[in-house]
């Protein structure tokens, strides 16, 4: 155990008790037998009740964020200068604001910008018109070597029929007569 010292404060006093080893799980359940049994134990809500809380928060955000987008689209005018009184620096990430066009020059980019869209959109239709095409001759391709494929595999099974069946018998001949020799004499 510990040597025995002084102790550090006067009038403090250790027992032996207090440096025994200690079956700190047979306290525990000593000290709840002690205790009289309290009903605090934490009841949870059900299933069901904790599905709609959980929708009704996730219903009220997104009718906040709905409302939120509403009002900004219908003020946006006094939301951005608002933003710019703020916080200027952020003035650069809000959408250029884009007043009425009435002037010619707004009209005429208006028409640029239209004629860029139908180029693009012609140098799409051809290149799907190209696509189109070259999906032809792919299905035309793949036809020719299908057919290739089963004119090969035929070939191989006819091939594997020929090793595997027995020679055809050839057909019996007669012997063939002796190379002309007379018949021997008959003794007479």
């Amino acid at each position: 155990m510990y040597p025995a010292s002084t102790p550090l404060v006067p009038d403090d006093h250790y027992h032996e008790r207090d440096f025994a080893p200690r079956d700190l799980d047979a306290e525990r359940d000593l000290q709840r037998m002690r205790r009289p049994q309290r009903q605090t134990a934490v009841k949870r809500p059900s299933v069901a009740n904790r599905m709609v809380r959980s929708a009704s928060r996730f219903f009220t955000a997104v009718l906040i964020g709905v409302a939120l987008t509403l009002a900004g689209q219908s003020y946006s005018e006094q939301l951005t200068e608002m933003i710019t009184g703020w916080a200027p620096s952020l003035a650069s990430l809000l959408p250029a604001q884009s007043p009425m066009k009435t002037d010619g020059a707004a009209s005429s980019e208006l028409t640029q910008q239209i004629k860029l869209i139908a180029v693009d959109l012609a140098i799409v239709r051809r290149n799907v018109g190209q696509l189109a095409a070259n999906q032809d001759q792919f299905a035309a391709k793949q036809e020719q070597m299908n057919q290739n494929i089963a004119a090969l595999q035929q070939a191989e099974q006819d091939v594997r029929q020929q090793v595997i069946a027995p020679p055809a018998p050839k057909a019996a001949h007669p012997p063939a007569p002796a190379a002309h020799n007379p018949p021997p004499p008959s003794p007479r």
